[in-house]
């Protein structure tokens, strides 16, 4: 039905898929039943709430290693880069989280680097509503961990962004942002 359905139709199964996606043994089921490729094109082609459920819906898929790599082949690392920096408020929260998920793959950090996704979350950091902010912080976190990626962050203000949110951020903010500022991690 996410795939053929009406929207409504589409809507309601990705709400189930979302449901299902945080457990593990359905989320490896969703991918093997192509609920990724699936996935992707909402996030990308659907309505405005099917695009904040399919990106909810990736961001517990991310947890497992096997999804992270299929979400990232899927183009998924690009279209969640778009929602972070063009979606609407709740897109670009659930892109973020997404993100930070799928960012714990070396591979996947350097594609959404690629894709624009250091500057995307520099400024949901620096201007997004306290879930953006705690989203974004715990993806520049991941994506802080490679070095050409931790370059790119102080070159696109994210030093002041990650210093800004844990002087003053959210208890998450400011745990998200020092283990991102952190060379020890």
């Amino acid at each position: 039905m996410a795939r053929d359905g009406n929207e409504e139709q589409k809507e309601n199964a990705v709400g189930a898929l979302a449901n299902l996606a945080v457990n593990d043994d359905n989320s490896v089921a969703i991918a093997a039943a192509d609920g990724i490729e699936v996935l992707v094109a909402l996030a990308r082609d659907g309505t405005e709430r099917q695009k904040v459920r399919a990106a909810g819906v990736l961001r517990s898929l991310a947890m497992n290693d096997d999804n992270r790599v299929a979400i990232a082949a899927a183009g998924g690392a690009e279209v969640l880069v778009s929602l972070a920096r063009d979606g609407n408020e709740r897109q670009k929260e659930r892109a973020a989280g997404a993100l930070w998920n799928l960012s714990v793959n070396h591979d996947n950090s350097v594609a959404i680097a690629a894709a624009g996704g250091i500057e995307a979350l520099v400024s949901l950091a620096r201007d997004g509503n306290e879930g953006q902010k705690e989203e974004a912080a715990g993806a520049l976190w991941n994506l802080a961990i490679n070095d050409d990626n931790s370059v790119a962050i102080a070159a696109a203000g994210g030093v002041e962004v990650l210093i800004a949110l844990a002087r003053d951020g959210t208890e998450i903010q400011k745990g998200g942002a020092a283990l991102s500022a952190n060379d020890d991690h």
